[in-house]
């Protein structure tokens, strides 16, 4: 037997003669494996982000990112995350983990991530639920792992990079506004992908004519659109609570003008209250301060960790997403 081997491996069978059966069963797998390689970076690295939305007629608790695999076998995602950085490049948050692979993955399949009231607006099931937090104007989304940022896309006034030299336009939350990948990232590998925001993207805004579609990893799709005009919304602009700045960094002034502040809240992500003024289920109607001034700390006086905080004023809850830095 040991004959119809490779030569280097005779000197082995010599040498340990019980081998010399189990080797050509060896050997075989070893071709077998020769001739059907596994692809080398299979897993999750050629995923781009196609399309993100920071608010829906100006509520930016309704947030979503649509990512594309451009490559079959890049829905091993076990672990990757959506995460915020700023206009400097510094981490602000991590809007959501995934705790296991999405189904399919073929070349074009989509993956959703979005907020609980988007599925609930829209009626659709993201592969992962993420926390609000997508900044409105200035903002880096990133799609990563532990050991690889795979894709970010940095849009508005941005200094410092995450991916790429450029941009893409400012992110409003009013409308049904989403920035769009109009050009698609090579399918060469690189980690991070190359990107050229301000010419891979452009701003679009969804009408009933003409629907922004997002799309989950089970084809399910919805049509993204709104009613308001933009006069409506340039209206709307001088009714709605406002916190600044923001980033926080030291104190913030909360206020709604035109509106006396009866019952003002802050609270965390997991939705607990931290802080609060006023009386509950007050808006307005027994008075209030025209502005509150808030420090960054809870009711008992600590300061708060850094993080994405939510501002309510009033009910009907308005809420309103900052970003607390220390």
């Amino acid at each position: 037997m040991a004959r119809h081997l490779p030569r280097f491996l005779h000197s082995v069978t010599r040498e340990s003669p019980n081998l010399s059966r189990a080797m050509p069963l060896r050997v075989a797998m070893i071709l077998c494996a020769m001739c059907y390689p596994t692809p080398v970076w299979a897993a999750y690295h050629l995923n781009e982000i196609t399309k993100i939305m920071a608010g829906y007629n100006g509520d930016v608790t309704i947030q979503a990112v649509e990512i594309k695999m451009i490559a079959n076998f890049e829905n091993v995602v076990n672990g990757a995350r959506i995460r915020i950085y700023d206009a400097s490049g510094a981490l602000v948050s991590t809007l959501g983990t995934f705790t296991a692979n999405v189904a399919v993955g073929t070349t074009g399949r989509k993956i959703l991530c979005a907020t609980s009231n988007f599925a609930s607006t829209f009626g659709i099931t993201p592969d992962l639920v993420i926390s609000p937090g997508i900044p409105v104007t200035t903002g880096q989304v990133s799609f990563e792992t532990a050991t690889c940022l795979i894709n970010a896309i940095p849009y508005g006034a941005i200094s410092v990079f995450k991916n790429g030299p450029t941009a893409a336009p400012p992110l409003p939350a009013d409308g049904a506004t989403v920035l769009v990948r109009v050009v698609e990232d090579s399918t060469t590998f690189s980690c991070p992908l190359r990107e050229d925001a301000n010419f891979k993207f452009r701003l679009a805004s969804g009408s009933s004519g003409s629907p922004i579609t997002f799309t989950n990893n089970a084809n399910a799709s919805v049509n993204v659109f709104t009613t308001v005009t933009a006069a409506e919304g340039s209206l709307r602009g001088f009714d709605r609570p406002r916190v600044f700045p923001n980033p926080i960094r030291s104190r913030a002034t909360i206020e709604w003008p035109g509106v006396p502040l009866s019952f003002v809240a802050v609270y965390d992500v997991n939705g607990k209250r931290v802080r609060a003024w006023g009386v509950p289920g007050l808006r307005g109607t027994m008075g209030g301060p025209a502005r509150i001034t808030w420090d960054g700390t809870d009711d008992s006086g600590r300061r708060l960790a850094s993080g994405i905080y939510f501002v309510q004023i009033g009910t009907p809850a308005r809420r309103v997403p900052v970003v607390l830095l220390r």
